[in-house]
């Protein structure tokens, strides 16, 4: 006898559709390969449920907006992919949507392999793949993977700055909300709620203004402790390329606001404006294993760094990232007077303008160890501070750093709120107070050979000899240096290498 299955009338069974933008056709039933939809439309109408897969057809194209009613479960989300053969399928709402993919108060999704653009006639609100929360909810398990976003024509809104320096495409003075939100994949709370299990995963991203990749919102962060704070949980950004150059709005590549726990790492970011990574009113967030360069002034922007933990932010922790042909290679910049910032075991090559950029309120306290700070410029500095911070007290903790100057530059900024020890000064002054000094050449392997590519700075290993052996002060045992070399061999080194 066979087994008699029962399926309640209010049960949706999860189900696969396939578009093609060729061969379907929206009188078909869309439910298999060899009978798929055709339109945006007909794929907009259907409310998704969970389990639910929607394939759209390699090497289509759809002009238009893509909104997928519906949420997923745990455990049981919702997928977009592409089936066949071919190149990633393009949908581009060409300036006619603000946003060309688009959900909101949704959850359970991940996107997979679509190419995605919006670009229309001059500079709007525009996005290319935009999920917002409004509704004080939680938004949870967002997944955006080997995406390719491109040429979304948005606007810059910045927060500060005067209104009479308004020009095509840029404002200021726009305020917290309104500002910084629009680019290539935008994670956006606006009146309420936030995301929590966000990832954004081997994504291609190219000339998008704002922002590449953005998660923005709605709370400025009172205090260290503001009990009323509801930041975004769970966010990573990793394995993505983000690529600038292609517009003068394309501004900040990785923009992470109001976030707490996250990771960003593996990434290669190019030709930014203003700052390859920021994070503002963040905590617990680990950048690593990054390569930025050629940050770049842009819309009106004042800062043009690699990574920057930015206004109200606590325990972020920047390591084995190579930040080089920027303005600054790292910005240290909490106006908010209360960051926990550790930045260890990363290389800093020719930033044209300072290496460590101190810049943050007097009250702030962080840890800058064992990393390698090189200019081959006369004009540039490895290290300068500005601000309350400077005559603060105990705000930079500054030990095991080489400092290098193959050009003879000016020496470190000092001040009340800087404590130096235990660094290597080269082709410059050292720092006076510095009790544990060393000022003899440190017998890299090669300065000030890094190209392109993170892989590429082996040339900052020490030498056997080096007078950085075994010099510098026990930091952080049971870590690992830039290479991954566990700590400590001996006594600690001087330096991102453990010999």
């Amino acid at each position: 006898m066979g087994l008699l299955v029962s399926v309640s009338a209010n049960v949706v069974l999860a189900a696969s559709y396939y578009v093609d933008s060729v061969a379907g056709s929206d009188s078909n039933a869309g439910t298999s390969s060899s009978t798929p939809w055709q339109s945006l439309t007909k794929v907009n109408a259907r409310t998704y449920v969970a389990g639910d897969h929607v394939y759209f057809k390699a090497g289509g194209s759809w002009t238009g907006q893509l909104l997928l009613p519906g949420s997923g479960a745990s455990g049981n989300p919702i997928v977009v992919d592409m089936y066949g053969s071919g190149s990633k399928p393009k949908i581009n709402a060409n300036g006619t949507k603000l946003n060309t993919v688009y959900f909101a108060n949704q959850s359970y999704w991940e996107i997979n392999n679509l190419d995605v653009s919006n670009t229309g006639s001059g500079y709007a609100d525009r996005r290319g793949i935009s999920l917002n929360v409004n509704n004080g909810s939680t938004i949870n398990h967002v997944y955006i993977r080997n995406c390719t976003v491109h040429d979304v024509t948005g606007e810059v809104r910045w927060i500060g700055g005067s209104t009479a320096d308004n020009t095509t495409g840029v404002y200021f003075a726009t305020g917290w909300v309104a500002s910084k939100r629009t680019g290539g994949i935008v994670f956006d709370a606006q009146t309420s709620g936030k995301f929590n299990d966000l990832l954004v995963d081997g994504c291609t991203i190219n000339a998008c203004s704002f922002g590449g990749i953005c998660v923005k919102g709605v709370n400025e962060r009172a205090s260290a402790s503001d009990a009323n704070w509801n930041p975004h949980t769970n966010v990573t950004i990793q394995n993505c390329t983000i690529n600038q150059s292609g517009s003068s709005l394309a501004c900040n590549a990785i923009y992470l606001t109001d976030t707490k726990t996250g990771t960003i790492q593996n990434n290669v970011i190019s030709n930014a404006g203003t700052c390859g990574i920021e994070m503002y009113y963040c905590d617990a967030i680990t950048v690593q294993k990054n390569e930025i360069y050629g940050t770049v002034k842009k819309a009106g922007g004042a800062d043009y760094n690699g990574i920057d933990p930015d206004k109200g932010t606590t325990n972020i922790t920047v390591q084995y990232n190579y930040s080089h042909n920027n303005g600054d290679g790292i910005l240290i910049c909490n106006f908010a007077g209360y960051d926990t910032a550790t930045i260890r075991y990363n290389i800093l090559q020719n930033n044209s303008r300072y290496g460590l950029y101190l810049h943050s309120a007097s009250g702030g306290k962080s840890q800058v160890y064992n990393n390698v700070v090189y200019t081959n410029s006369a004009s540039a500095l490895v290290c300068y501070g500005y601000g309350s911070s400077i005559t603060g007290t105990g705000v930079y903790t500054i030990r095991n750093n080489i400092f290098y100057s193959s050009a003879t530059t000016g020496s470190p900024t000092t001040g009340s709120g800087i404590t130096y020890d235990y660094n290597a000064y080269y082709g410059m002054t050292g720092v006076s107070a510095d009790a544990h000094k060393v000022t003899a050449n440190p017998l890299l392997v090669s300065a000030g050979s890094g190209g392109t590519g993170i892989g590429t700075v082996t040339g900052y290993k020490l030498q056997s000899g080096s007078p950085c052996l075994n010099k510098g002060v026990s930091i952080w045992s049971g870590g690992a240096d830039f290479w991954g070399t566990a700590l400590y061999n001996g006594a600690a080194d001087i330096g991102a290498d453990e010999y």
